[in-house]
Order: C-alpha cells, then structure tokens, then sequence
C-alpha cells in the first residue's frame, strides 16, 4: 500500500479564519458557537449555529471571480487557494491532468438550492433565476475549484450526510494508491442557510437552546446537535514524491475503512457495533495495536443516540493504563455539518505535525449523564505518533481513519 501524506491545507471555519486561526482555536478549545443573524430564527426551537464570521472571499481572489459562486463554492475555494499556497506546489509546472478534485458535501448549496425554486414556484419556469441553476448541484464546489485552478484530473463529489468528507478522503486515497493521479486536492465544504436550518429543526435534529445576545452558550447534553458550516481543502500526495520535491509533511493516511449498518431513517446505526468494527479493522490495516494510538478524535455531536453509542463502542476497543479514555470531540466546538470530517482532519493532522494534543475530554462525557459545563484537558505537548479519527452518520455509515507523524 502506497504512503500517502498530506502536504497542505486551508480551513474557513467557525473557530477562524485560515489554518492558523483555526489551529489557536483548537488549541484553545475556543465554542465556535454563536446566536445565528444571517436569517430570522423567531419561528425556530433554536437560534443558535457554528457560523463562519469574518469570511471575506476578496481576501483569498478577486471579485469578478467569485461574484456568482454560492457561500459554500466561496468557501471552498478560498481553502483549496490556501491549501495550494501552504503545500508549495507549483500548478503551473505539474500536468494538470495528473491532479484531481475530490470534494464531501451533503447538500451543497442549499441557500440557491430554495433561491431558485421559490423563483420557480413564483414565477414558473420562465421567471426562475437562471444565474443560481448552476449551483443547485452539489457538485459546484468541486467544479469551482478545478476552474480556478485549471486543473483537469478527476473531479468528484461525495454526498454522504455525516461521512461524506471521510468517504472523499479514502476515495483520494484509492485515486494515488493507483497512480491515476500525482495530486488530490480534497476538501469538505458546507453552508448554514435558513431552509437547511429549518429542515433539521423540523424533524428535531436541532438543539433547542435559545440565548440572547452575549450569553454564554451552553448545548443541552443529548438533546441534539448545533449545526455548523465551513470548508477544509487538503493536498495529498504520495510520500516518496512530496520528500523529492523538500514539501512539509502534516502526516499520513495510513489506514482508511468505510463501512455501512442498518438503522432506520434519520437514526444512527445502533445494532452490530459498526464503530468498534471500522476501528478494529483501521488498526489491523495500519499494522498497529491499540496501545499505539496516541490521540483519539471522535464524531460526538450532542445527539442523544451517537455519543452514548460511541462511548460504548470506542471504549471497548481500548483499555487505557491509568483507567481513563481521553477523547477530542471536534464538533463540540465546530459543530455538526456533513463535511466536518475534512475540518477534524486538518485539526488531527496540525497535532501530528505540532506534536501538541489537542484538548480532550474523558470519554465518559460521551455519555451524556453529567450536566455541568466542559472542562477541557488543556492541549499537551508530547509524543504523537499515531491518531485515530472516527466518522458515523444518521442512515448507518461509519468511518475510522488513521492518521501517521
């Protein structure tokens, strides 16, 4: 199995902008929560969200060039110039037919997706607003990235709710472990828009905390997740090329597993322990034992079937000296969005190339039995040789990726 490294990365998220403001937001287990302003949320159980403030696309390109991309197509842009930027490649001297554009989006852009049939059903087909069609497929991002950077290798999408940035990266992965391609540039976008808010509180997927304006934000345990938005693009490449070419090395992927379960619609798979399945099989590929994972990222999102159920499962795979798990739960901060994963990855990856742990919870948090406020191990400074990252999605997929120095 070939080495794969990640030689670059851009992140536009909720804890900052850029990788380095999202690094000290990590590392500072700084709530990219927020009382949501973009749209009214009066009518809604909730009216808190991960939003990405500050996000100007004029800082990362020029008007004309993003002036009728969508938020999502914006974002993921702006990542994958950063990330291009950060990795030292040189686009312009490499055959762009050797690069390829894997993106993980669950929706897409959801905001032109409702912009252009409310256009529809108001004015029928002769009054819809041709200028937001060509976002209405969640495949733009991925399209907008190869345009911009004129690269002309295999261009992808994965729709996959919660996993689909894990499935794009094991996807990426498979694409150099072929030598179809020199290069991948795979990201995760998602956007925060109104319709998408309003569907997830509909069915009662949301959190329903309300603040006002300066309060503390506080997720009530089980009751549901604070949905989030934001983009990461990495650059991966086969090892033995990035170290000819002197490229900084974040880490490695070193093992990859997707995997499916059954459950009923909207609900996590509870039956079969598919968590403790993909990590088991994670580790046997990475020729690695348990005791050699040093730092654990795990998918808990406040809702009240995954964190118990991911307690139970990654617990039982790891029997910690001391008698404690301590576990990172990202999207505790970032909060829940189908492309996370992408996102969680670069954090895991700034810890294997920083060789700083990230703050950390015990893992019994996870199951949701303790009201009190958070208290985050803060980071450490150490050894980080090997991390574990976990994926899981309401309809059954799970994913476990491990991550090399």
């Amino acid at each position: 199995m070939t080495a794969i490294s990640i030689t670059g990365m851009g992140v536009i998220s909720s804890l900052g902008v850029g990788r380095e403001a999202f690094w000290e937001g990590c590392l500072a287990a700084r709530s990219g929560f927020r009382q949501i302003t973009a749209f009214d949320t009066d009518s809604y159980s909730t009216n808190v969200g991960a939003c990405v403030v500050d996000f100007k696309p004029a800082d990362f390109m020029p008007p004309m060039t993003y002036r009728r991309m969508s938020r999502i197509s914006r974002m993921a842009v702006a990542a994958s110039i950063e990330a291009v930027d950060d990795s030292g490649l040189c686009l312009d001297r490499m055959n762009r037919e050797r690069v390829a554009v894997v993106m993980g989006t669950s929706y897409g852009s959801s905001s032109h997706v409702d912009g252009f049939y409310r256009s529809l059903l108001a004015d029928g087909p002769r009054g819809a607003q041709p200028l937001l069609f060509p976002e209405t497929v969640p495949n733009a991002p991925a399209s907008y990235i190869s345009i911009y950077h004129n690269i002309q290798g295999p261009n992808a999408t994965f729709c996959q709710n919660e996993i689909s940035a894990e499935t794009g990266l094991a996807y990426a992965r498979s694409l150099l472990d072929q030598n179809i391609v020199d290069v991948v540039l795979l990201g995760g976008a998602e956007e925060l828009s109104e319709i998408l808010f309003g569907c997830y509180d509909a069915v009662g997927g949301l959190n329903k905390i309300r603040v006002n304006e300066g309060e503390g934000i506080q997720p009530k345990p089980g009751s549901g997740l604070i949905l989030g938005e934001g983009a990461a693009v990495l650059v991966m490449e086969r090892r033995e090329s990035a170290r000819q070419r002197g490229a900084k090395l974040y880490g490695s992927l070193v093992a990859d597993v997707i995997a499916g379960g059954v459950s009923a619609m909207g609900h996590y798979a509870m039956k079969g322990q598919p968590i403790a399945r993909t990590i088991v099989r994670a580790m046997e590929k990475a020729g690695i034992k348990p005791g050699d994972i040093d730092h654990i990222s795990v998918s808990a999102n406040y809702a009240k079937e995954l964190d118990p159920m991911e307690f139970e499962q990654v617990a039982s795979c790891f029997q910690p000296s001391d008698g404690e798990l301590w576990v990172s739960p990202l999207k505790y901060l970032i909060g829940d969005f189908g492309a996370a994963g992408t996102t969680r990855a670069a954090a895991v990856l700034l810890s294997l190339y920083h060789q700083i742990s990230l703050p950390a919870l015990p893992i019994s948090t996870l199951k949701m039995q303790e009201k009190k406020p958070l208290e985050w191990r803060p980071y450490e400074r150490g050894t980080i040789n090997n991390a574990l990252m976990t994926g899981t999605t309401f309809g059954g997929g799970t994913a476990s990726l491990i991550f090399s120095r």
